[in-house]
């Protein structure tokens, strides 16, 4: 890969290092990423226009470096790479990322390719394709199998959730598919992870990261929601977004995909009751505690 990146980007290098799935080098003091590009290539452009936003705003991104024919994408055995310059070091997030990213880029572009704001049909799709896999059958996979069908209800919750209240999904920041606290700064400034959505979005997967890591307290969730000040389509957005079930869905996806252990899922599933208490706990504290008029989940209220 070494002689690959040379060649493609006019460097000199002496040494490239394989470190988890990147592969990394310094060059002037400056660390450097040549990572797969893991993304549909017609988003390529509308992530570079949002790069050079980004850029033009000065606000902080780890940097998209063009190869030497100005190409984003280097193809290496018909395999998308691109090349980033890290701006961010290896620092873990923090609440303070996500609501600086927030506050700087309220509707920064209205590219639709990297629109993911239609969380109805999207939440849509994602559960047929787990009751079509169910239909299959997975027979191996008894801990899967015996517990599916409950967070498919759950998201299909979410999804009502959202329907029977007309929310309207329309102001956009720069967001992500995910937000992981166990991993760097390197990947939530990373071009590849930008899409557009509601400021929600990175928040509610924030805060399910800390509650399934076990490092969020009554208070800490009461702090964040007060220093949010989201609106009440918002706090409906967050309602259903928390209660749609992205981490088991997540995890779903690994043990398939990668033959892991579904024991890795039994940590997911003993924490789910006391993951719907928490919502009931955050329901009732925007309603009681915030005054903002939102519906009830009964079933949450009755059964959490």
């Amino acid at each position: 890969m070494k002689n690959i990146i040379n060649y493609y980007y006019n460097f000199n290098l002496l040494d490239v290092y394989l470190v988890d799935n990147k592969y990394y080098f310094n060059y002037k003091n400056n660390d450097y990423f040549f990572i797969v590009f893991d993304r549909p290539i017609e988003d390529a452009q509308s992530i570079y226009n949002l790069f050079l936003e980004l850029k033009k705003r000065r606000l902080l991104t780890n940097d998209i470096i063009l190869n030497k024919d100005n190409q984003i994408i280097t193809f290496v055995n018909n395999t998308p790479y691109i090349l980033l310059k890290d701006n961010v070091k290896n620092n873990q997030i923090n609440i303070n990322d996500i609501l600086y990213i927030q506050n700087n880029t309220i509707n920064i572009l209205k590219d639709k390719k990297l629109f993911r704001n239609n969380w109805i049909n999207m939440w849509e799709a994602k559960i047929d394709y787990y009751e079509q896999i169910m239909n299959n059958s997975l027979g191996k996979y008894k801990i899967l199998n015996s517990t599916i069908d409950y967070y498919i209800g759950l998201g299909e919750n979410a999804i009502s959730y959202l329907v029977n209240n007309k929310i309207t999904n329309s102001v956009l920041c720069l967001s992500h598919k995910r937000i992981d606290i166990n991993k760097s700064a390197f990947d939530f400034y990373n071009p590849i992870n930008y899409i557009l959505d509601n400021r929600v979005r990175d928040f509610s997967e924030y805060i399910k990261n800390l509650f399934f890591l076990d490092m969020i307290s009554i208070n800490n969730y009461k702090y964040f929601l007060d220093y949010m000040n989201f609106t009440r389509e918002e706090y409906i957005l967050l309602i259903s977004r928390l209660l749609f079930p992205t981490y088991y869905f997540d995890m779903y996806d690994n043990i398939i995909n990668y033959n892991l252990d579904e024991k890795v899922m039994e940590d997911i599933i003993n924490k789910t009751d006391s993951y719907i208490s928490f919502i009931r706990d955050i329901m009732m504290y925007i309603i009681y505690q915030k005054r903002i008029n939102i519906p009830f989940i009964e079933w949450i209220i009755k059964d959490a």
